[in-house]
C-alpha cells in the first residue's frame, strides 16, 4: 500500500540535457560507498538531491549551518571570531587575547589531543588550517628551514599592518609558551612572516 502511494506521488517529466550533463547524471548514478553499495541508485535520485542541494543554495534558511558558514564566508568575506578575541577588539585591551586566547582549545579541539602531544609541525599546521577556514586569510605557506627552524607567511586582504601586528603578537605569544620557541615577526599592510626557531 506504502509502496503505491510514493509510486502515485511522483511525476514523470521529459526533458534533454548536454551530453557532459547526462554523462555526469550516469557516473552519479553509479556512485559508490566503501562497501560498494550504490549511494543513490538512480538517476532520479541523482536529480532529486541535486535540486535538494540547489534549493538550500538559493534558500539559506534550509542550509545546514556549516553550509551557510561557507557561504557568508566566500560570498560576504565574513570572518569567525572568538569571543575573548572579540572582547578584546572592542575594549582595545589586545593584551587579553594575546595572553588568554582560546587558541589552545581550538587546536586541542581540531586535533583530538592535547596541545603537549602536539609536534611544532602539527601546530603549525593546526593554524594554518583553522586560521584559513576562519578567513583571517586567505593564504598561508609553511616552509621548513636549517636546523628545524620554520617560516610561516600570512596574506590577508584587510589591508592594514595593524591587523598583521595583532596575529604577530598573538601566535609569538601561543608559541612562545607552548612550544618554547624563539619567534620574530614581520609586519606589512597585507602580509605577516613569522620565523620560528625551535630552542
Amino acid at each position: 500500500m506504502e509502496q503505491n502511494r510514493d509510486k502515485s506521488e511522483r511525476k514523470s517529466i521529459h526533458t534533454t540535457i548536454s551530453n557532459e550533463s547526462y554523462e555526469l547524471l550516469e557516473n552519479y548514478a553509479k556512485l559508490e560507498d566503501k562497501h560498494n553499495q550504490k549511494i543513490f541508485g538512480n538517476k532520479s535520485k541523482v536529480i532529486e538531491k541535486a535540486l535538494e542541494l540547489l534549493d538550500k543554495h538559493y534558500n539559506p534558511e534550509k542550509n545546514e549551518s556549516q553550509q551557510t558558514w561557507n557561504r557568508i564566508k566566500e560570498e560576504l568575506n565574513m570572518v569567525l571570531v572568538g569571543k575573548t578575541t572579540f572582547l578584546s577588539y572592542i575594549s582595545g585591551d589586545y593584551e587579553k587575547a594575546f595572553k588568554k586566547n582560546i587558541a589552545i582549545e581550538l587546536i586541542e579541539w581540531y586535533r583530538g589531543k592535547n596541545i603537549d602531544d602536539l609536534t611544532l609541525s602539527e601546530l603549525l599546521k593546526s593554524i594554518k588550517n583553522i586560521w584559513l577556514v576562519a578567513n583571517y586569510f586567505y593564504k598561508i605557506d609553511i616552509e621548513i628551514g636549517s636546523k628545524g627552524t620554520y617560516q610561516m607567511s600570512f596574506y590577508h586582504d584587510f589591508h592594514k599592518k595593524k591587523f598583521s601586528d595583532f596575529w604577530g603578537n598573538y601566535f609569538s605569544e601561543l608559541l612562545r609558551t607552548q612550544k618554547e620557541c624563539e619567534v620574530e615577526f614581520f609586519s606589512r599592510n597585507e602580509s605577516l612572516v613569522l620565523r620560528i626557531t625551535p630552542t
